[in-house]
């Protein structure tokens, strides 16, 4: 199960709908935008297909 520390809870819920839902999915754990970025990096990563 994914959480999102509160203190980075603002910028997770301005991401669209689909965005956060991969996010989610991925049952990672973000303490920081550190962690938000390596999520969304990976995200990209996956789509062009060098994941």
């Amino acid at each position: 199960m994914s959480y999102v520390n509160p203190a980075i809870r603002d910028k997770f819920e301005s991401m669209p709908i689909d965005l956060k839902n991969a996010i989610l999915s991925m049952d990672v754990k973000l303490e920081t935008m550190s962690d938000l970025m390596a999520c969304l990096e990976r995200i990209i990563a996956e789509g062009e297909g060098h994941a």
